[in-house]
């Protein structure tokens, strides 16, 4: 197989060193990056996921799902072609592609197929490894965008946990290097001068500051040699050993007097060979011991490890470096200075060279004693500045508020030390997150004398602790995104830990589910319970690590769904099962794959085609020459068209017919032919003029020539793509180019363009003198800057995102004029602009001013206003209509009132079926007979229709439509308006007028006929004239009075017993005949006389033909109240007795159709008529308030 892509063997190493200084290789396995594999995985959906480390010669897995080894050697490895990959790495069939066909994990167990990994770039920008997902089928079609981009987003999770790992490594270790500091203070100070003693002191706090060293000596200078004064245990043999100054690695360091970190001394040539491998030497910190400015010693710590030490464990080193100084100022001043100089003395060495620590030394009221030279480099004042102020100048004025610096002198005078982090402050203001100590100074006796307080910079640290949670709550997002049900269950409690995705795919609330694994088991279908539990404690039991079964699931409303769950476990060192974490994904995401699969499929075929078809359809020449027989030659239309022939025979004789000519008009060769040149040379051709006679017309066009050559995998040339430009249409092009700039310049709108950024690139002349601005200054603003202030916030959260999410946005804003800041109301749009291969190029906008259009609108709203509120005055409906269409286009609120539904939006003349309305004679108004149709068709001046119209409620009105066209200025008709009046009330008017003439009409021949009767009735039973003619003339009189009563209608109301009696009094024997009987309630002036007229109607045919027509007839007329009490009605009933057998009428006269209809129109009555043998009968109901009522 190939090995990996050659780097420069500098950068190799650099990549090595950052992946050393993570210190991650070979560590244990840890929650946070097995979380992310199997993450990895679900949303991959792929069986194997992995976080790769690339070591020297070899690949080690920190977190693996699905793949047993924990590492593998580099010739196996699939992971080091990342290495040169800028994204994700995709190899759709690991058997096909050169790199890896022959790769044994791809040819035998575990038949690896399809890759897909992730660069885990550092913050320094090396790749470390990457996060992979591995599949053993081929994908064609790769992972899903959405897909690719989750795998980048858990990369970035992995370098995250690696920066906040180290960065919490790094924290403790300056706690560990910070106590180990005091500690070996403390020891030196009681060697009472014995240097050995000091160094094996010194010594053994430097072991404990850095743990990476296995090993360390203390190496002093005696002469020309360096001896072995101190060593740890695996170095005692060396103990006491000499060797020169000259030629070894730490001569070099006490010679050039500088701190040293060797990251691999095999690749020193001042190592001595013989040494490392008794030493077990591979990587070490070489620290110079300095005696007032001279060298003296060096201080060792080392590793069998390549590059295990980091710059932190090199400054912590340097800091001990300077203790073994204080343990030689101890031993040379014992018997020359007192306790006290001595101490100050040790004290100073090491104030002066802990340079990342600031020490401070401090009374017992807590003033600044001492003040070393970290401490100015970290807070910033100079020990001048300090000394005899008090401390709590670096303290932030909430802890100087709340007495932390008094509560910490207070902890470490009781507790001897006190521990803390917190925000501090620096000279100028700025605050850094510390951890300090602060420890009680005391003399011989005891007694305390003051404090040291020791602080560290570690806002990055801290800094770092803020990324991880930020890391932490983007791995909880991207577990949230994902679909599949992802379960977490701890074997060890019992504890099943759901996503959310269990309610939003299967419907269970979070406080519904129990986190128990017998809560999952018992959702599973009875026939699949035991095989799947079964499956599971098989897995959980046995040695595997993988579990994948398909069953039904049941969902919160009782039905099932059939998933196909995958779980992993998780084992401890010894091998057993600690957690198990897997997916339950529902099959019809599967489905939906499959589909995707096709359609790639599909779509891959497609856009063969469309290559094909854009080889053949392409604007320009394209001609494919193949080097040999096997490749095809093959041209396409256009070329076709500009040469004027096809390809020609076969090899270089198609080039002796070819018509070409240099510029100067030099016939071309075969061989100065582009095509050749890159076949035969593989030379690249761009643009070369050419002059080509066309076979077919004979017309010369120039022609711009570019070929080269197309090479396989290992660089062989197998053909030559050739492409033809017509330069004229260049020209053409370039000259309408030219023609849009003037167009772009010239134009009134506001025209600009603006990078990505937002920084505006140009706007043209029209646009600059809309927003007040000279064309240097326009370029120098953002687009934001271009709007009124009130309108940014809009701007910055809805139009720039949307022009970024969707690629265009529009709509009316007000853009500032710089000039005088004034708003002008613009319709603004923005959209991307890209190049032909989709690149963004900025954002371009032509806006226009609406300055003119917004006046013209608010003239308009207000003509609007006004002639709305005349419409909506008028009393009667208008209607507008559009010509030639018909088509309507508004009406007043009037119309709807007499319509009762809103104005029908119809669409042209036709619709004008949709109306429903009658002539006087019932036949239905046809389309073409309404004003609006006579006017816009026909060309009518004046058009008017009465009609019964049948309004949205289901009632009818007498309506009366008028209507006039509108015409514009050249007189042509462009639309017509009509008057729409509700005649209803005047209709029926004119109904009851014709009623009363034929009601006065028949009413006299009745009275005529009543008077004939009386007068018959009168003579047959009179004795005399006289008696007769006295007789008659009451009987005239009554029948006047009842005249009177029906005709009258001038009071409001009658009682109901007085419009009976005047009713049927017409004369003595029916109004003795005629029985009232019932409440004498009032009725209204309207029902009085159309009861009357009824009555008297019934009255005259029962003195006619009914039961007054004989001696013994009689008549009751019974009323009663009727219904509930709170909407009583008023029924009335006629009864006849007595009288000759009835027959029903023939036909019904004017009398009968006055009975039916008088009260029923009135007073919505009820009425039965029914012509029993043994007499007539009448009932009339009606509700009472309709009786009463006077309008």
């Amino acid at each position: 197989m190939n090995q990996v892509m050659p780097v420069a063997r500098i950068e190799e190493d650099a990549r090595l060193l950052a992946l050393a200084a993570f210190g991650i290789l070979d560590t244990p396995p840890e929650r946070g990056f097995d979380d992310i594999v199997h993450l990895a995985r679900q949303l991959c959906a792929a069986p194997v996921a992995l976080i790769s480390l690339l070591d020297r010669d070899r690949q080690w897995f920190k977190a693996r799902a699905g793949f047993p080894p924990c590492e593998t050697d580099l010739d196996r490895s699939v992971c080091k072609f990342v290495l040169a990959e800028t994204g994700v790495l995709q190899i759709p069939d690991l058997t096909l592609d050169p790199r890896t066909l022959g790769n044994p994990l791809v040819t035998g167990e575990p038949h690896l197929r399809f890759y897909a990994g992730a660069p885990l770039r550092s913050p320094g920008g090396e790749v470390l490894g990457s996060l992979c997902v591995i599949d053993h089928a081929p994908r064609p079609g790769g992972l899903t965008p959405a897909q690719v981009e989750n795998l980048e987003r858990l990369a970035r999770q992995v370098v995250d946990q690696l920066v906040l790992r180290r960065a919490l490594a790094e924290r403790d270790r300056g706690e560990r290097q910070r106590t180990a500091i005091a500690e070996t203070l403390a020891a030196v100070v009681a060697t009472g001068g014995d240097l050995d003693a000091s160094f094996r002191a010194v010594l053994a706090g430097a072991m404990r500051a850095v743990p990476a060293a296995e090993a360390g000596a203390v190496e002093m200078r005696d002469g020309d040699d360096l001896v072995y004064r101190a060593v740890t245990a695996d170095l005692t043999p060396h103990l006491g050993l000499r060797f020169p100054v000259q030629g070894s690695l730490a001569g070099a360091c006490l010679r050039e007097g500088i701190p040293l970190l060797l990251p691999d001394v095999l690749r020193d040539p001042r190592a001595k060979r013989d040494v490392l491998e008794s030493s077990r030497l591979r990587s070490c910190l070489l620290v110079p011991v300095r005696r007032g400015g001279t060298m003296v010693g060096v201080l060792k710590l080392q590793s069998s490890r390549p590059a295990a030490f980091s710059e932190d464990d090199l400054k912590a080193a340097t800091v001990f470096a300077a203790t073994v100084a204080t343990g030689l100022a101890e031993a040379g001043e014992v018997a020359a200075r007192s306790e006290a100089s001595r101490t100050e003395y040790r004290r100073r060495a090491v104030f002066d060279s802990a340079h990342d620590y600031a020490i401070i030394v401090l009374d017992l009221e807590g003033r600044v004693t001492d003040w070393n030279s970290g401490a100015t480099r970290i807070l910033g004042w100079r020990s001048e500045e300090m000394c005899g102020k008090p401390a709590d100048a670096f303290f932030t004025p909430e802890d100087r508020r709340d007495g932390i610096p008094d509560k910490e002198m207070r902890s470490a005078m009781e507790n001897g030390r006190g521990i803390d982090e917190r925000w501090h402050l620096r000279r100028d203001g700025e605050r850094f997150w510390a951890n300090g100590e602060m420890m009680a100074l005391r003399d011989e006796d005891g007694a305390a004398i003051g404090f040291v307080k020791i602080l560290r910079d570690r806002t990055e640290q801290k800094e770092a602790v803020a990324r991880l949670e930020e890391s932490r709550e983007r791995y909880r997002l991207v577990a949230r995104a994902t679909n599949d049900a992802i379960w977490d269950w701890d074997l060890a409690t019992n504890h099943v830990l759901w996503n959310e995705a269990l309610n939003e795919a299967y419907g269970h609330a979070s406080g519904a589910v129990e986190p128990t694994g017998e809560w999952w088991i018992a959702h599973i279908h009875p026939e699949d319970r035991a095989r799947i539990d079964s499956a599971i404690r098989a897995v959980i039991d046995g040695a595997g690590t993988a579990w994948t079964e398909e069953y039904r699931f049941l969902r919160a409303d009782g039905s099932y769904a059939h998933v196909l769950d995958r779980g992993y476990v998780i084992r401890d060192a010894e091998g057993r099962a600690r957690r198990m974490i897997g997916a339950m994904l529902d099959l019809s995401e599967r489905k939906q794959a499959e589909d995707a699969l096709r359609e790639s499929e599909r779509r891959f075929a497609l856009e063969r085609g469309l290559l094909h078809a854009v080889f053949q359809q392409a604007p320009v020449g394209i001609s494919i020459a193949g080097a040999t027989a096997e490749v095809p030659s093959v041209i396409n239309a256009r070329a076709e068209e500009l040469l004027g022939h096809g390809l020609g025979t076969e090899g270089d004789a198609r080039y002796v017919s070819y018509g070409a000519q240099h510029p100067d008009g030099r016939r071309y060769e075969p061989g100065d032919y582009p095509t050749l040149r890159a076949l035969r040379h593989g030379e690249t051709v761009r643009a070369e003029e050419m002059h080509y006679r066309n076979a077919a017309t004979g017309l010369v066009r120039p022609l711009e020539v570019s070929s080269g050559p197309v090479r396989d995998a290992d660089g062989t040339i197998q053909a030559a793509v050739t492409v033809l430009v017509d330069v004229e249409d260049q020209r053409r092009a370039e000259a309408e180019a030219r023609k849009l700039a003037a167009l772009v310049e010239q134009s009134r709108d506001f025209i600009g363009l603006a990078a990505p950024d937002g920084t505006v690139d140009f706007v043209n002349e029209a646009g600059r003198r809309l927003v007040g601005l000279p064309d240097l200054a326009a370029r120098t603003n953002r687009i934001l800057d271009y709007f009124v202030p009130g309108e940014h916030d809009r701007i910055l959260a809805d139009v720039l995102p949307a022009a970024e999410r969707d690629g265009f946005w529009e709509g009316e804003l007000h853009f500032r004029n710089f000039a005088t800041g004034a708003g002008v109301p613009v319709h603004y749009n923005i959209f991307q602009v890209r190049d032909r291969n989709g690149e963004l190029l900025g954002y371009g906008t032509v806006t226009r001013d609406l300055t003119e259009q917004h006046r013209a609108r608010q003239a308009l709203q207000a003509s609007e206003a006004s002639l709305r509120a005349v419409l909506d005055t008028v009393p009667v409906g208008i209607l507008f209509a559009e010509a030639p269409s018909g088509r309507i286009v508004g009406g007043n609120r009037r119309l709807e009132e007499i319509f009762r539904h809103p104005v029908l939006p119809s669409p042209n003349a036709e619709s004008y079926g949709e109306w429903v309305a009658f002539h006087e004679d019932g036949r239905r108004v046809e389309p073409n007979e309404y004003p609006l149709s006579r006017i816009i068709r026909e060309g009518a001046e004046h058009a008017a229709l009465e009609c019964h119209y049948q309004r949205g409620d289901g009632t009818r009105v007498w309506i009366e439509i008028v209507g006039v066209p509108m015409r514009d200025e050249s007189g042509t008709i462009v639309g017509a308006v009509v008057a729409v009046a509700d005649i209803d009330a005047r209709h029926r008017a004119e109904e009851r007028q014709d009623l009363l003439n034929q009601e006065l009409s028949h009413r006299m021949k009745n009275l005529l006929a009543m008077v004939q009767a009386i007068a018959a009735s009168t003579l047959r039973g009179a004795a005399d004239m006289d008696t007769a003619r006295e007789v008659l003339g009451s009987r005239l009189v009554a029948l006047g009075k009842a005249h009177d009563v029906l005709l009258g209608g001038a009071a409001e109301s009658a009682s109901l017993a007085a419009v009976v009696r005047e009713g049927v009094g017409v004369q003595e024997s029916a109004g003795r005949r005629v029985a009232f009987v019932g409440p004498d309630v009032e009725i209204g002036g309207k029902a009085v006389l159309s009861l009357a007229l009824t009555l008297h109607e019934l009255t005259t045919n029962a003195v006619k033909y009914g039961a007054l027509s004989v001696p013994d007839g009689t008549v009751t007329v019974e009323a009663a109240l009727v219904g509930p009490a709170a909407a009583p009605r008023l029924r009335i009933a006629w009864t006849e007795r007595g009288g000759p057998p009835v027959v029903p009428p023939a036909r019904k006269g004017f009398g009968s159709r006055l009975i039916e209809r008088g009260l029923t129109a009135q007073v919505s009555a009820s009425l039965a008529l029914d012509y029993r043998p043994e007499g007539v009968s009448c009932v009339i109901e009606a509700a009472l308030t309709d009786f009463q009522a006077t309008g």
